[in-house]
């Protein structure tokens, strides 16, 4: 990836046709940035306006941020009474909310800023396209990442944390797709406060760099070796050297930098917030866990073998919006950590299309297919005075002059099959009688109690109650229950919800308050029997 001066120039300069005015380019990639932003914070927030959410989650986060708001530890009591949520993942970096959280409390303010962090990544994929590409094409491949279904996907369900690594990751790859290794360093440094399996991704951008540094030292030896270099070539020689080692050091760096973050926070950080003082999650690693099978290299790769055309539907999916010309580039080595990870896990929830795994390939893989056609752009300029025989073959050139063009029809394609087509569904926007009765129910609830619910409910009351969701409630008896029969995660849907209530909880008695459209609100009553 890393070429001598002579390369650099040729492949940034190749076939990139007018750029226009940097003010246009900037307007062109906001404009695209601000459209993403309008559509995702739409579409996310009216299905929690709906109370529809995909999980928990949401209601976890909503909590978890409020706290930080308060300038209180992260206790998150809908997983769990007194549970830290810092035992659960090393996801420091989503308390940036909390400031932004205290000024417009709930969840909405996450769902926006999940919406803002994930539009924001458009403009550096546009900025580095437009460099290495031209205009016309940086605009096509904004619009096609922007509505990228991983990150339709991320949008959907809820909010999760891995939000703050989509614009880190795109602000890195951008820089190594223009050759500032430093600058591509800096951004994905913090990388490792995301999650604690980014760390590994961090390290795979290091070794990048490595590899391109390794392969411009080879190139320099092989120029100078032979008879004495001439004065002009001996200067060139150094400063590719030079060059070289600037890409090393911030290379190793990286490889160590998230390396050691990954292992700090998997065996100390997260054991010592965690309430049974373990990584919970060593279980969906298989046969990597260290307290499950032995390990083998037969073992893991019958793991990643396992459900075999589901995780290889997956890999062709992440590669199809870039036309899967994210091949041709060693960029996207990125993404093998977060692939084997989910490949490796038992968790078959990992192996899908579905939920936000996928959104923090879609930088990868876009800014891989950049960097890609500019090779090929690159690699045509250069052999144009050639003998035919010695011409690039035609697939070359057609993949290089169509290939943002193919990436945005894709992007039109797939947009009817995943989320985004909710944007002109009626139903995004209708407000149900079954609505209207849990928002009926939680107006009753004051604010600063505690509160027992299920699933849909969980993120507004989080934002005002102390809230426990129905399966971890454990041995507490909260002031007040609001349960939704018809969507309460109970298999069959019970019909006696009071009965339900009363055996959850022995020895209180609850009083029903509110029943409508199969929504119930209950108050503590008191002691059974007086």
């Amino acid at each position: 990836m890393l070429a001598d001066r002579a390369g650099d120039t040729a492949l940034l300069a190749a076939d990139v046709g007018p750029a226009g005015p940097a003010g246009t380019r900037d307007r062109a990639a906001w404009l695209i940035a601000l459209a993403t932003f309008a559509v995702y914070t739409t579409i996310s927030v009216f299905r929690y306006l709906r109370l529809d959410p995909g999980s928990w989650d949401l209601g976890i986060y909503t909590e978890y941020v409020r706290q930080f708001a308060l300038l209180r530890a992260p206790v998150v009591t809908i997983r769990g009474s007194g549970f830290n949520l810092l035992g659960d993942h090393f996801q420091p970096i989503v308390a940036l909310i909390a400031p932004f959280y205290r000024l417009f409390p709930g969840p909405v303010t996450l769902l926006v800023v999940q919406a803002l962090l994930t539009a924001v990544s458009v403009v550096p994929v546009c900025r580095a396209a437009q460099a290495v590409l031209g205009t016309g094409v940086s605009r096509a491949i904004g619009v096609a990442y922007g509505f990228s279904w991983g990150l339709q996907e991320m949008i959907i369900f809820d909010f999760h944390e891995v939000a703050f690594a989509v614009p880190l990751l795109a602000c890195s790859l951008s820089a190594l797709v223009l050759r500032r290794p430093r600058a591509a360093a800096m951004w994905a440094l913090p990388l490792v406060f995301v999650k604690e399996d980014q760390g590994l991704t961090v390290a795979a951008i290091g070794l990048v760099m490595l590899a391109s540094a390794v392969r411009a030292w080879s190139r320099s030896r092989r120029a100078t070796a032979g008879a004495a270099p001439a004065a002009a070539s001996t200067r060139e020689g150094a400063s590719t050297r030079e060059r070289a080692s600037t890409w090393a050091w911030a290379g190793g760096l990286l490889v160590l930098w998230g390396l050691a973050w990954s292992v700090l926070a998997i065996a100390v950080l997260i054991p010592h917030f965690n309430p049974a003082h373990v990584y919970p999650y060593w279980f969906d690693g298989g046969v990597v866990s260290p307290h499950g099978a032995h390990y083998s290299a037969g073992g893991l790769l019958a793991q990643v073998m396992q459900s075999g055309p589901e995780k290889l539907r997956t890999t062709a999916l992440v590669l199809l919006p870039v036309a899967f010309l994210a091949l041709r580039s060693p960029l996207v080595l990125v993404a093998v950590p977060s692939l084997a990870l989910r490949f490796l896990a038992t968790n078959h929830y990992f192996w899908g299309t579905q939920w936000h795994y996928s959104a923090t390939v879609m930088p990868v893989v876009f800014l891989a297919a950049v960097d890609a056609l500019a090779r090929l752009r690159g690699r045509a300029a250069a052999r144009q005075g050639a003998p035919a025989a010695r011409r690039p073959l035609r697939p070359g050139l057609l993949a290089a002059r169509y290939g943002a063009v193919a990436m945005l029809v894709i992007a039109v394609i797939l947009a009817f099959r995943f989320p985004v087509a909710r944007l002109w569904a009626p139903r995004t926007y209708v407000m149900s009688a079954h609505v209207r009765a849990e928002n009926a129910a939680m107006a009753l609830i004051p604010a600063g109690t505690t509160v027992e619910s299920t699933v849909s409910m969980l993120a507004p009351l989080a934002t005002r109650d102390v809230t426990y969701w129905v399966g971890t409630v454990g041995s507490i008896a909260p002031r007040y229950v609001v349960f939704d029969a018809t969507n309460s995660g109970y298999s069959p849907e019970p019909t006696d919800v009071l009965a339900l209530v009363d055996q959850q909880h022995p020895g209180v008695s609850y009083q029903q308050i509110f029943r409508q459209s199969d929504v119930y609100l209950f108050r503590r009553d008191g002691r059974t029997g007086g």
